[in-house]
């Protein structure tokens, strides 16, 4: 039997048959993705984070996964933490099946007294999670989007019927709101990013492994990524690298187009499994040559286990705080650089063996 290899999706065909604009990123490519009535296996999540000035780092997301019989579980995460130090990083939280809704034209998310709301399209967002809820922990942020929404292709990574899909409307955004730790209210500032997944099988049966990181580094809006097919589907990998000062896109490519190195790898906090913690990723196009860094610094601030479908291996999850480094080199032979932090993630869906009974 010939097992569909897995790729990318950026042909005009594809286009067509996903019924997206090319060009145009539209509000309703943020709403519910997947089409009733559910199937086993479906998932879906609204993700955000934002770096504040103050030191403080927080990501939340809004999760919905579909079980063997078709019924949907909702649930949210959230981490926040200082520096290198983890405040809270709380996983799974449930939300009532019947406390939920998910709008189909439009990012509007709401999971009891939590949501995830677009203001106004691709550009405004307000996201709330209640500290009541949570034991004392919780966030309510307003994302005013900087720089033109994303998605690499079709945002599909397609092996058959199978996919894993992923819209960015939110590259880099200015973002003021508050914090709740403990008890406590904080008011803060800073930069954040919103991006949307989903996909019709768990990540882990199409997947080996991916790399992500995000920054807003000086006058430069960046968002990485290398997405590595499971070898089972042939093992491709499908980097992609998207690059701003201010409004104006400087590099938007993927596939072929961009160079991922993999640099500095360090044990995995729990399996010890040697991860990524350091990669550059390297694009060119007419007008300019970019490079970009996201240097982890051996330092870990979240790791846990994903839950996955293998009955032979554990999925693990690992963020680095990074040091960010953008080096741009124009057609003119004029050259730029900024430095500044951001996230670097590791998702491995080959973290572990499971543990014989």
């Amino acid at each position: 039997m010939t097992i569909a290899e897995g790729r990318l999706l950026g042909d005009e065909e594809s286009f067509a048959r996903l019924g997206l604009d090319p060009v145009v990123r539209a509000p309703w490519e943020d709403g519910l993705r997947l089409k009733k009535p559910f199937k086993s296996g479906e998932w879906e999540w609204w993700y955000c984070d934002a770096h504040l000035d103050d030191g403080y780092f927080c990501v939340t997301s809004f999760h919905l996964e579909v079980d063997a019989q078709g019924n949907v579980t909702p649930f949210i995460n959230i981490n926040i933490a200082k520096g290198s130090t983890i405040i809270c990083d709380l996983k799974g939280l449930p939300v009532d099946a019947e406390a939920y809704s998910v709008s189909e034209s439009e990012c509007d998310v709401v999971f009891g007294n939590n949501l995830f709301r677009s203001l106004e399209g691709v550009k405004r967002y307000h996201v709330y999670v209640d500290p009541e809820t949570t034991g004392g922990y919780g966030l309510d942020l307003r994302f005013d989007s900087t720089v033109p929404a994303f998605r690499p292709g079709t945002g599909r990574w397609e092996a058959g019927d199978r996919h894993f899909s992923w819209f960015c409307p939110v590259p880099g955004a200015d973002v003021a709101g508050k914090l709740f730790i403990g008890g406590e209210t904080i008011e803060v500032k800073g930069n954040g990013y919103h991006d949307h997944n989903w996909g019709n099988v768990p990540m882990d049966q199409i997947l080996s492994d991916w790399l992500w990181g995000r920054g807003q580094v000086g006058d430069f809006t960046v968002v990485t990524a290398s997405v590595r097919f499971h070898p089972d589907v042939g093992g491709a990998e499908a980097p992609l690298l998207y690059l701003t000062s201010g409004q104006e896109v400087l590099v938007d490519a993927y596939n072929d187009a961009v160079v991922c190195l993999e640099g500095v790898k360090i044990p995995q906090p729990v399996t010890g499994k040697k991860t990524s913690s350091d990669c550059i990723y390297i694009a060119q196009n007419d007008r300019l040559k970019a490079s970009v860094r996201f240097d982890g610094q051996r330092t870990v601030i979240a790791s846990f286990q994903w839950v996955n479908s293998s009955p032979d291996w554990e999925t693990w999850y690992t963020r680095f705080p990074a040091k960010v480094t953008v080096d741009i080199e124009r057609a003119d032979g004029t050259r730029s650089s900024a430095t500044d932090n951001g996230p670097l993630e590791n998702m491995d869906f080959f973290g572990r063996r499971h543990s014989a009974d």
